[in-house]
């Protein structure tokens, strides 16, 4: 009998693990007022509930060199003075898809490549994008980090710029013993029910 049911808790539990994942959001930057300029992100924290550092800075495509800058919308974010390495951190686990990424077109020097390190509440490293190329158009940095609280984004020199940081809610995502309680009272009930004779 309760054999019969490890299809049916496997199906459920995929099912509820996909509608934690549709829940997609996507921080763009454009409800903040960029002014004209570049200028830290710093004062808006905490944005979209996450935690820019103060090397982060916002930007819309009104500012010199930086016409190609936004993915969506007119603002983004970029690498103020062409840090390299810049945090985005959450008091709450969250799931990571990726960002858009691009080189400004401004007189100086582009990044070519940016690589995205997530880490857990520990301080684990849940994963690397790897070095990943970019230009002057938009692509797509695929992350897909489960369960992160920092990301690390780094850069092999120069300018980066970026836009549709996307994450899934973290409050969506079903605890694991959740469905593992689920499962157990799904088959103590099955189990209590009574049998048909033959």
């Amino acid at each position: 009998m309760t054999l019969r049911l490890l299809p049916l808790l496997a199906a459920l539990a995929a099912s509820n693990l996909a509608a934690a994942h549709a829940g997609a959001a996507v921080l763009n930057f454009d409800d903040l007022d960029a002014k004209g300029k570049l200028s830290t992100i710093g004062a808006y924290n905490p944005y979209g509930g996450f935690t820019f550092d103060r090397n982060w800075y916002l930007g819309d495509t009104t500012v010199g060199g930086y016409a190609n800058a936004a993915h969506s919308g007119g603002n983004f974010v970029n690498n103020g003075f062409g840090v390299n390495r810049l945090s985005v951190t959450s008091a709450n686990a969250f799931d990571f898809a990726g960002a858009w990424f691009a080189a400004p077109a401004i007189n100086g020097t582009q990044a070519t490549s940016v690589n995205i390190m997530g880490y857990d509440a520990l301080g684990a490293l849940v994963g690397s994008t790897g070095d990943v190329a970019i230009t002057n158009s938009f692509a797509f940095v695929a992350a897909n980090f489960i369960g992160v609280t920092r990301l690390v984004i780094s850069r092999d020199k120069g300018f980066f710029v970026m836009d549709d940081f996307t994450v899934a809610d973290a409050a969506q995502v079903p605890e694991p013993a959740g469905l593992f309680a689920l499962g157990l009272g799904l088959v103590g009930w099955m189990a209590r029910r009574p049998r048909r004779r033959a």
